[in-house]
């Protein structure tokens, strides 16, 4: 029986947290707006006096304003288990970007050495004649490097 009591104190707090008036609430609940006062009258007394409802009330509370993380209510060999998934995860991303930073360090020092001419071609270029200058770079390139 308690539990129920303890589970309407609970909502009637967090609809009051919301902004919903004593009369609301307790219309709500089927409830006379009595009981929804004194609710709020002893549920400060309550929380700190009953370990039990103090634990559910933040438990729900931050559920329902989106605060709730799991991770509070696992057990110890669970927060392990968690720990060392995390950090197997943590070691397998640190060498993927190690991977990319290598690649995107290549492909730097490659641009840089074309920096320039790369540079000239995205500025000259008009929108819709890159199969045009892509044409004329092959004929210039194919009678440049021809002994």
């Amino acid at each position: 029986m308690q539990q129920v009591v303890d589970s309407k104190m609970i909502f009637a707090n967090i609809l009051q947290q919301k902004g919903y008036g004593c009369s609301v609430i307790a219309k709500y609940m089927g409830m006379n707006h009595a009981s929804i006062l004194h609710y709020f009258k002893k549920f400060p007394w309550y929380l700190k006096t009953e370990a039990g409802l103090r634990n559910n009330y933040e438990r729900i509370r931050s559920e329902y304003f989106n605060e709730y993380d799991p991770v509070y209510y696992l057990s110890e060999n669970e927060l392990k288990k968690e720990l060392f998934s995390l950090r197997f995860d943590n070691k397998k991303l640190s060498s993927q970007l190690s991977k990319v930073e290598d690649q995107l360090a290549n492909v730097t020092r490659r641009e840089d050495r074309l920096g320039e001419i790369f540079q000239l071609i995205t500025e000259r270029t008009r929108p819709n004649t890159e199969p045009t200058i892509l044409s004329k770079l092959r004929r210039f390139y194919n009678g440049v490097y021809d002994n």
